[in-house]
């Protein structure tokens, strides 16, 4: 049996704006067994692996077209690792249009159909796509709403912290990047994502890691009235107040 399995989750309904997963960081997830896209049965978690990966998208969105080919990185930098990486899809979805997503991205990876939504609306996941991390007993330590840039990276990056490969610390250096080492030299647009990440992030509920991807964004652009108002609004301070 392959260590590896990336599981797919097609979710069906399109969220608001400001819809958050009930998904979070430090929740437990149970594991369930869906019929998979292909035929047989694969469950959300594997209780012989020492990490899952969950990713949830749905077809004809760039952001989840996006995250496909992202994480065809992250699949092959898995190979020979415990890491089972499940999913559900929406059986809504018409099974050739799944097929041709997850061809076109390079992803060799088993999808599961989520018959009539129902993991989909237990878990409450309104935002696409969604990457949760989970360690073997299916404790979430990552819900990542969609980044354009490092998604595979910030992935990977929680994965070997459970794997133990590496500490704290360089978990955190990989997070949380010196601005000289964004692949950009612009930096107006390397605070842009920065910014955005943060909107994301906030999107979901997960305010104290938008703080900090906000702050990143005016550590490169002092004074972005953007990132001061996403700090605003998740700590509630003036903005004036949070640039100094």
């Amino acid at each position: 049996m392959r260590l590896i399995t990336i599981g797919l989750a097609l979710l069906s309904l399109a969220a608001a704006p400001s819809a958050r997963a009930r998904v979070v960081e430090g929740e437990t997830l149970e594991s369930a067994e869906l019929a998979t896209l292909g035929g047989g049965a694969e469950p959300l978690l594997a209780r012989t692996a020492t990490v899952n990966v969950i990713l949830f998208w749905r077809p004809g969105q760039d952001a989840s077209l996006d995250t496909l080919k992202q994480l065809a990185a992250c699949e092959k930098a898995f190979q020979g690792k415990p890491i089972h990486m499940v999913a559900v899809v929406s059986g809504a979805y018409p099974a050739a249009e799944v097929r041709a997503a997850v061809s076109g991205a390079g992803l060799h990876v088993p999808v599961l159909v989520d018959a009539g939504d129902a993991l989909y609306g237990k878990l409450e996941i309104r935002q696409h796509p969604m990457v949760v991390v989970t360690d073997a007993r299916g404790k979430v330590t990552l819900a990542q709403p969609y980044v354009r840039l490092r998604y595979c990276d910030i992935v990977h990056a929680h994965v070997r912290y459970l794997l133990k490969e590496i500490d704290a610390a360089q978990l955190q250096a990989v997070l949380n990047p010196p601005a000289a080492s964004m692949p950009s030299d612009d930096k107006g647009a390397v605070a842009r994502r920065w910014i955005n990440m943060g909107r994301r992030e906030a999107e979901a509920g997960m305010c104290e890691r938008a703080v900090v991807s906000f702050k990143k964004a005016l550590e490169i652009a002092p004074g972005n009235a953007d990132a001061q108002a996403g700090l605003a609004g998740c700590a509630g301070t003036k903005p004036a107040a949070l640039a100094q």
